[in-house]
Protein backbone atom coordinates (compact mmCIF):
# COMPACT_ATOMS: atom_id res chain seq x y z
CA UNK A 1 0.00 0.00 0.00
CA UNK A 2 2.98 2.12 0.98
CA UNK A 3 4.48 1.94 -2.79
CA UNK A 4 1.70 2.47 -4.22
CA UNK A 5 0.95 5.77 -2.25
CA UNK A 6 4.74 6.52 -3.04
CA UNK A 7 4.57 5.71 -6.76
CA UNK A 8 1.59 7.47 -7.25
CA UNK A 9 3.06 10.85 -5.23
CA UNK A 10 5.50 10.48 -7.76
CA UNK A 11 4.04 10.21 -11.05
CA UNK A 12 2.16 13.19 -9.98
CA UNK A 13 4.67 15.05 -8.95
CA UNK A 14 6.71 14.64 -12.23
CA UNK A 15 3.82 15.05 -14.06
CA UNK A 16 3.16 18.94 -12.55
CA UNK A 17 6.80 19.96 -12.50
CA UNK A 18 6.66 19.91 -16.27
CA UNK A 19 5.09 23.35 -17.16
CA UNK A 20 3.22 22.53 -20.42
CA UNK A 21 3.23 26.15 -21.97
CA UNK A 22 0.05 27.10 -23.40
CA UNK A 23 0.04 28.92 -27.09
CA UNK A 24 0.00 32.59 -26.69
CA UNK A 25 -3.39 32.95 -28.78
CA UNK A 26 -4.97 30.94 -26.04
CA UNK A 27 -3.49 32.45 -22.70
CA UNK A 28 -5.88 34.89 -20.64
CA UNK A 29 -3.97 37.51 -20.89
CA UNK A 30 -4.38 37.13 -25.02
CA UNK A 31 -8.01 36.68 -24.79
CA UNK A 32 -8.36 39.48 -22.59
CA UNK A 33 -6.33 41.90 -24.18
CA UNK A 34 -8.40 45.04 -23.94
CA UNK A 35 -7.76 48.97 -24.89
CA UNK A 36 -5.54 49.91 -22.05
CA UNK A 37 -3.88 46.97 -22.98
CA UNK A 38 -3.66 47.97 -26.50
CA UNK A 39 -2.50 51.37 -25.84
CA UNK A 40 0.33 50.13 -23.54
CA UNK A 41 1.57 47.15 -26.00
CA UNK A 42 1.58 49.71 -29.17
CA UNK A 43 3.36 52.30 -27.37
CA UNK A 44 6.54 49.91 -26.72
CA UNK A 45 6.11 48.34 -30.10
CA UNK A 46 6.08 51.76 -32.09
CA UNK A 47 8.93 53.11 -29.58
CA UNK A 48 11.15 49.23 -29.51
CA UNK A 49 10.27 46.59 -31.35
CA UNK A 50 9.13 47.96 -34.46
CA UNK A 51 12.61 49.07 -35.10
CA UNK A 52 13.94 45.30 -35.65
CA UNK A 53 10.42 43.68 -36.33
CA UNK A 54 8.71 45.60 -38.57
CA UNK A 55 10.42 44.91 -41.90
CA UNK A 56 12.82 41.81 -40.02
CA UNK A 57 16.29 43.99 -39.72
CA UNK A 58 19.14 43.05 -37.39
CA UNK A 59 18.26 39.73 -37.85
CA UNK A 60 14.79 39.70 -36.45
CA UNK A 61 11.69 37.87 -37.66
CA UNK A 62 9.35 40.43 -39.81
CA UNK A 63 6.17 41.14 -38.66
CA UNK A 64 4.52 39.71 -41.75
CA UNK A 65 6.22 36.43 -41.78
CA UNK A 66 3.31 34.70 -39.98
CA UNK A 67 4.30 31.61 -39.85
CA UNK A 68 7.03 32.16 -38.04
CA UNK A 69 4.91 33.92 -35.26
CA UNK A 70 2.39 31.17 -35.15
CA UNK A 71 5.36 28.38 -34.54
CA UNK A 72 6.37 30.90 -32.16
CA UNK A 73 3.41 31.18 -30.39
CA UNK A 74 3.46 27.86 -29.49
CA UNK A 75 6.31 28.47 -26.57
CA UNK A 76 3.56 30.24 -24.54
CA UNK A 77 4.04 33.83 -22.83
CA UNK A 78 6.34 32.73 -19.92
CA UNK A 79 8.92 31.78 -22.65
CA UNK A 80 8.82 34.72 -24.75
CA UNK A 81 8.69 36.87 -21.81
CA UNK A 82 12.22 35.69 -20.77
CA UNK A 83 13.16 36.06 -23.98
CA UNK A 84 12.75 39.34 -24.56
CA UNK A 85 13.31 40.39 -20.60
CA UNK A 86 16.72 38.91 -20.69
CA UNK A 87 17.44 39.02 -24.21
CA UNK A 88 18.07 36.66 -27.07
CA UNK A 89 21.11 35.79 -29.00
CA UNK A 90 21.03 33.38 -31.78
CA UNK A 91 23.22 32.74 -34.87
CA UNK A 92 21.52 35.40 -37.19
CA UNK A 93 21.23 38.51 -34.64
CA UNK A 94 20.56 39.58 -31.37
CA UNK A 95 17.42 41.04 -29.36
CA UNK A 96 19.09 43.12 -26.14
CA UNK A 97 17.74 42.99 -22.85
CA UNK A 98 13.95 44.39 -22.97
CA UNK A 99 14.01 44.70 -26.47
CA UNK A 100 15.53 47.91 -26.58
CA UNK A 101 13.24 49.52 -24.11
CA UNK A 102 15.33 49.83 -20.89
CA UNK A 103 13.33 51.65 -19.05
CA UNK A 104 10.51 49.23 -19.55
CA UNK A 105 8.23 47.33 -16.96
CA UNK A 106 7.11 43.97 -17.15
CA UNK A 107 3.86 44.33 -17.64
CA UNK A 108 4.80 46.71 -20.42
CA UNK A 109 7.22 43.68 -21.58
CA UNK A 110 3.98 41.62 -21.86
CA UNK A 111 1.94 44.47 -23.12
CA UNK A 112 4.20 44.49 -26.04
CA UNK A 113 4.57 40.94 -26.79
CA UNK A 114 0.43 40.57 -27.08
CA UNK A 115 0.37 43.50 -29.20
CA UNK A 116 2.71 42.54 -31.75
CA UNK A 117 0.74 38.71 -31.68
CA UNK A 118 -2.41 40.65 -31.89
CA UNK A 119 -0.76 42.22 -35.21
CA UNK A 120 0.52 38.79 -36.72
CA UNK A 121 -3.03 37.23 -35.86
CA UNK A 122 -4.50 39.97 -37.57
CA UNK A 123 -1.87 40.25 -40.28
CA UNK A 124 -2.35 43.96 -40.06
CA UNK A 125 0.19 46.76 -40.48
CA UNK A 126 0.89 48.46 -36.36
CA UNK A 127 -1.35 51.41 -37.91
CA UNK A 128 -4.64 49.47 -38.58
CA UNK A 129 -5.15 48.17 -35.21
Amino acid sequence: MKRKIILASLVFFFSCSKNKSVNIYKTNQYLDFNEKDKIIGESVWKTSCFRCHMHGTNGANALDDKEYWNTTAEKGLEDLFKSVWEGKYGEEGAMPPKGLCPSCSEDQIEKSILYLFKLTELNESPDSL
